[in-house]
């Protein structure tokens, strides 16, 4: 049976793929379930691309493929979720350009991704820089979240791709507040996070993701997910994290206090003494609450105090 949501680029691709041979233009048709017209456009299509197809009397063979291609076609039934640059100056102003046209709809996802970024965002206005064997990528969601709640989504973010990471490499990450993720020797996701909103109510909330795959930028606390070549394709990393993320962004929706919890139990920094980078100040870091906050306590007073994400942030190093 066709899957009349999975476009032809991609039941081309898959069938090329499958028969290293080569295929005549009637198996492809019959396969896919269009013309032959249709076929040999799309094979043209894919070809100025950048997939190695030959086309000959006999038919038509994929003798170099894009195998670490995030082309929105290679993600199949989800296709119509993506919109894919070769370059752009951020996926983070795609974002917003796309969020506030309409074209992803209340309750629905979309994802921008882009093999280069030449202006990439980072937290407080700094520039992200975008490594060769990089991925990034900016999440637009539409959960009309309170506003309240808005940094559930970060959270929801932090929780999934520390998981996959974990699974995928077989290394330990670590969440660190507000918005990265760090190995053992250095960060390695950075997340920022825009949002528009309506009174109270969140219109769109955009995460702009950033991921060192097997390159690091040259500055000092920064790591890689690999340190030789990937087994891993960017399109399994970004498949896999969006299967997690679906779980966890239901949590940050449904405001389950598991969100946090999950947070707490793969962040870093909890229960070690902090220096807060505005004052000195040395702190314990508490872990988050529902909302995202940091619970601090300084040692020697009463109780705990809340630092709310974006008024402050940690020295990276315990003390």
């Amino acid at each position: 049976m066709v899957n009349e949501k999975e476009s032809l680029k991609f039941k081309v691709l898959s069938t090329l793929r499958e028969n290293p041979g080569i295929v005549s233009g009637v198996e492809l048709s019959n396969a896919t379930g269009r013309s032959r017209v249709a076929v040999w456009k799309t094979v043209q299509g894919l070809q100025e691309a950048g997939y190695g197809i030959s086309i000959s009397r006999k038919g038509y063979r994929l003798e170099k493929d894009l195998t670490d291609s995030i082309y929105p076609w290679e993600f199949g039934a989800d296709e119509a979720m993506f919109t894919h640059f070769a370059s752009t100056g951020s996926t983070m102003a795609e974002a917003k350009r796309i969020a506030e046209s309409g074209k992803a709809q209340p309750g629905e996802t979309h994802i921008i991704t882009a093999d280069v970024q030449t202006h990439g965002v980072g937290q407080s206005g700094k520039s992200w820089t975008t490594t060769r064997g990089s991925l990034a990528f900016t999440i637009i969601t539409k959960n009309n979240l309170p506003l309240a709640c808005h940094s559930r989504m970060t959270m929801a973010a932090q929780v999934a791709l520390t998981k996959v990471l974990r699974r995928i490499t077989g290394r330990p990450f670590y969440i660190r507040w507000p918005n990265d993720i760090w190995s053992e020797d250095g960060k390695v996701v950075g997340i920022l996070e825009e949002l528009s909103s309506c009174g109270n109510i969140t219109s769109w909330i955009n995460l702009g993701i950033g991921i060192n795959i097997t390159h690091r930028p040259r500055l000092p606390g920064t790591d890689s997910l690999f340190h030789r070549e990937a087994p891993i394709t960017r399109k399994e990393i970004l498949s896999q994290f969006w299967d997690e993320f679906k779980v966890q962004e239901k949590l940050a929706v449904e405001q389950s206090p598991w969100l946090a919890e999950e947070w707490n139990r793969l962040c870093l920094d909890t229960g070690h003494r902090m220096r807060l980078a505005g004052s000195g100040k040395t702190v314990i870091f508490r872990g988050i609450d529902h909302f995202g906050s940091a619970l601090l306590y300084t040692p020697g007073s009463k109780g705990e105090k809340i630092m709310l994400p974006g008024t402050g942030s940690f020295i990276k190093s315990y003390i």
